[in-house]
């Protein structure tokens, strides 16, 4: 999938609804809540160069991994340009996750895997971005508890300091096959 020069940003004020319209009349409507993204005007405007390179980018590092449908990985890079695009800054929100005593022995930039674990469940997550201390992720499983009253639903973010971060069992499995077939 590519993001094509006719895709553009929608913004009905009536519906407070938030909406990519792809090529041939498909339409990306925003999860998120009005009160995660920056205050909106009634707009129609393009996808520019850097919406398109936000979203080639992720969409291109999630594929690689061959672990999800096309409709997942474009879905999860559209919501990642949106959250760059118009999303407010996010607080950390580590207290939810147990610290990681081995960390990941991989490169942690955009779209790597990562797991967290609230102690109730675990969840795969990509990283979307992040500094040497925290990291920005998004949700990939389907839904995850964080507590009995707090549950994540897919392509919901989360920004954690970076010693939340644990290694994902997906990539942990490729990282060991590709040894075995170095040895």
């Amino acid at each position: 999938m590519h993001a094509s020069q006719h895709w553009r940003w929608l913004y009905d004020s009536e519906q407070k609804q938030l909406i990519v319209e792809l090529d041939h009349g498909l339409v990306h409507k925003c999860p998120y809540k009005a009160s995660r993204l920056i205050p909106l005007q009634p707009m129609q405007a393009a996808f520019t160069t850097d919406d398109a390179s936000c979203f080639q980018e992720f969409y291109d590092i999630l594929s690689a991994y061959e672990l999800w449908d096309p409709m997942l990985l474009t879905q999860a890079a559209i919501n990642r340009t949106i959250l760059e695009h118009f999303g407010r800054p996010q607080m950390p929100q580590s207290w939810y996750f147990q610290s990681c005593e081995v960390p990941p022995n991989y490169s942690l930039d955009t779209g790597a895997l990562v797991e967290l674990n609230s102690g109730t469940e675990k969840g795969i997550f990509a990283i979307m971005n992040g500094d040497d201390e925290f990291a920005e992720c998004m949700l990939l499983s389907p839904s995850m508890a964080l507590s009995d009253v707090k549950t994540l639903q897919q392509y919901d973010s989360v920004k954690v300091l970076r010693n939340r971060l644990q290694p994902s069992h997906y990539l942990q499995l490729q990282l060991d096959d590709d040894h075995l077939r170095h040895a």
